[in-house]
């Protein structure tokens, strides 16, 4: 049996028997203690409250097919009934009124008690109605929102603009607005993904095809290089969107201690025995002791391995990256910033860089010009780890500048 089945029955035995000892102390006069229960003033409440909760516990599985103003109706003209109950109890045990009636109605109370009750219930049916009209139109505009019309608001009363029914309404409107937005950056990032997905795969099928069409005088060797290249784009492309997807569902970031200093250096040297286009001087200064912090040693990895690729792509002569710890009032922020003497950014187009499949224009025409994800990529990493990531001025080339909380402030930062 299920348990919220076993506590109805439990609730429906235990006022069966409160009922078995009601009865056994108004008709079984043996007892002293139970006498008590006879009088008007105790007796009268305790049934009162035992007959509203007998028909609340046997009544629950019909209360749940009523609509809502349906049982507020109900609740009005029970309440209104046990109340006149009460009174005729009351009356006719002690010739008196308990609320103040004469005492010569007595039992007339029966005759106008029915029509009272109705009275009531039908004055809160209606009271209810009136109230819950908003609502009922909100859940008929919510009902026909679908995928294709997230565009549709539900309505908000100009009359009563406090109200709770106009807050909701007005919550409703935000996360609608919240999920349109969400559903056209969903759209415009699977766009683009098939469209960087797309173009190398009809190149490297093009080139297959002609090779095979006509096989003489093919250079294999260089054809199944420039193939290999293309699938190695196409798999670097695959992670980036899965790491993507990852970071967008939210999953949790593992929380370990993160040696910074010691990451950008190894990977600093990596890249320093890395093919280039050109001789690069590749540089990492640090400050001592090491800069620490919490977070995920392979996300944080994937950060400035993607800032120092981006850095070594544009870069004329020089890399430099630099990890420093910095201290405050309310604890310790670590900044590491990469810089490069390439071509630099405009100041109009620094935050556009940080954009999913966002590239420069003369990015797109360098055939090493990646799919425009690793920045994106880096900012949402920084991000999850509580802290930022911008471009900053510099006299030449770009400076990319990153904070992270350190691993002695109070609070961790992640997200």
């Amino acid at each position: 049996m299920p348990p919220e089945a076993r506590k109805s029955n439990t609730i429906r035995v235990g006022l069966t028997a409160a009922w078995l000892l009601i009865a056994g102390a108004v008709f079984l006069p043996y007892a002293a203690v139970v006498e008590r229960l006879r009088q008007p003033e105790v007796g009268a409440p305790a049934i009162m409250l035992l007959a509203g909760a007998t028909v609340w516990a046997f009544s629950r599985s019909v209360r749940r097919t009523l609509s809502l103003r349906l049982r507020f109706a109900l609740v009005v003209g029970a309440g209104t009934a046990l109340l006149f109950l009460g009174e005729l109890w009351w009356s006719y045990q002690t010739g008196g009124s308990a609320f103040g009636y004469l005492p010569s109605l007595g039992w007339r109370l029966a005759y106008w008690a029915p029509l009272v009750v109705v009275i009531l219930a039908a004055t809160a049916w209606i009271a209810a109605h009136r109230a819950l009209r908003p609502v009922e139109a909100i859940r008929r505009e919510l009902e026909d929102i679908t995928a294709r019309s997230l565009g549709r608001r539900v309505p908000v009363s100009t009359s009563a603009s406090a109200d709770e029914i106009a807050r909701l309404a007005r919550t409703i409107n935000t996360t609608l607005d919240r999920l349109e937005r969400s559903a056209e950056l969903q759209q415009r990032f699977i766009a683009d993904a098939s469209h960087e997905l797309r173009s190398p795969l009809a190149g490297l099928r093009a080139s297959l095809e002609s090779s095979l069409t006509h096989p003489e005088g093919v250079d294999w060797e260089s054809r199944v290089r420039d193939a290999l290249r293309d699938i190695v784009r196409l798999q670097n492309l695959s992670h980036d969107l899965l790491l993507l997807a990852q970071l967008d569902g939210g999953a949790p970031i593992a929380d370990t201690k993160v040696n910074l200093t010691d990451l950008a250096h190894d990977l600093a040297v990596e890249h320093r025995h890395l093919p280039h286009a050109r001789p690069l001087d590749i540089r990492c200064t640090a400050d001592d002791p090491p800069a620490w912090v919490r977070g995920s040693d392979v996300q944080l990895e994937r950060l400035l391995r993607n800032l120092l690729g981006n850095a070594c792509r544009y870069a004329h002569t020089s890399v430099e990256v630099t990890v420093r710890s910095e201290h405050h009032g309310d604890g310790a922020t670590v900044v590491f910033e990469v810089r490069d003497d390439g071509p630099g950014i405009p100041v109009a187009d620094r935050e556009r860089v940080f954009k999913r499949f966002s590239r420069l224009e003369d990015a797109r025409t360098r055939k090493s010009g990646g799919a425009g994800l690793g920045l994106a990529i880096a900012r949402e990493i920084a991000a999850r780890h509580g802290g930022t990531l911008h471009f900053a001025d510099t006299v030449s080339g770009a400076c990319v500048v990153g904070r992270l909380p350190s691993a002695t402030a109070a609070g961790g930062g992640l997200s």
